[in-house]
């Protein structure tokens, strides 16, 4: 079970800025074999990659729109491409591999809840989870309205996934709506990646302003 998270050193992996055959020699340095992706939507949307069984490869370097990828094994690397979105690898105990882009909008949808269900659809538990690199709550100002909507949305405490940054101004804490939302299905983390807002290397666009996008990607040592 790997997870590998790009930086800004690595270069952009936002697959619809990114030339092609440039894109596959990063994806190439970090894999053995080129990533499957999605054009992402803040949404919901579900795109399962086939194993080893003879089926086509996933068409390349976007296999489809969503934003959540489910492969029955690890021999098709994942990826999400973000910059201050969380990117959510959850790896099975049967092996499947999960990856899941949860923005705030995406959050507030239900994409964790429905790459959950899609593990109980195939009687698999969670057995690992990480999240990538995210804006975290000190670097996240949120509006009062907003905030109060999105905690309703994800049926959440508010005093548990807010608070004030160094500022006063009321910010939204990302990693800990993620992991209140798996904990609450009896999945936990193990493992937090840092902050996209006050870590340079690393893109982000809310603090940055920054078009590039770096990459996390899931898979298992089968080559």
């Amino acid at each position: 079970m790997l997870v590998a998270a790009t930086e800004r050193s690595d270069g952009d992996f936002h697959p619809r800025r990114v030339a092609p055959d440039l894109l596959r020699s990063r994806q190439l340095r970090v894999t053995a074999t080129p990533w499957t992706m999605l054009d992402q939507v803040h949404g919901t949307a579900v795109y399962r990659v086939m194993g080893q069984d003879g089926n086509a490869a996933p068409a390349w370097p976007l296999a489809d729109q969503g934003d959540i990828l489910v492969a029955a094994d690890g021999t098709h690397p994942l990826a999400i491409w973000a910059a201050d979105c969380a990117p959510v690898m959850l790896f099975g105990s049967k092996g499947a591999v999960v990856a899941v882009h949860a923005g705030w909008r995406g959050l507030a949808a239900g994409v964790l809840d429905t790459a959950l269900d899609d593990f109980e659809a195939r009687d698999e538990q969670v057995a690992v989870g990480a999240l990538g690199p995210s804006i975290h709550r000190c670097c996240y100002e949120f509006g009062e309205q907003d905030l109060a909507r999105f905690a309703s949305d994800v049926d959440l405490d508010h005093e548990a996934i807010s608070g004030r940054n160094d500022s006063g101004h009321l910010v939204l804490d990302v990693p800990a709506t993620v992991t209140e939302i798996l904990r609450r299905r009896g999945v936990e983390l193990d493992a937090i990646g840092g902050c996209t807002g006050c870590e340079s290397h690393w893109f982000s666009h809310r603090v940055g302003g920054d078009l590039a996008r770096h990459a996390v990607v899931a898979w298992t040592d089968t080559w």
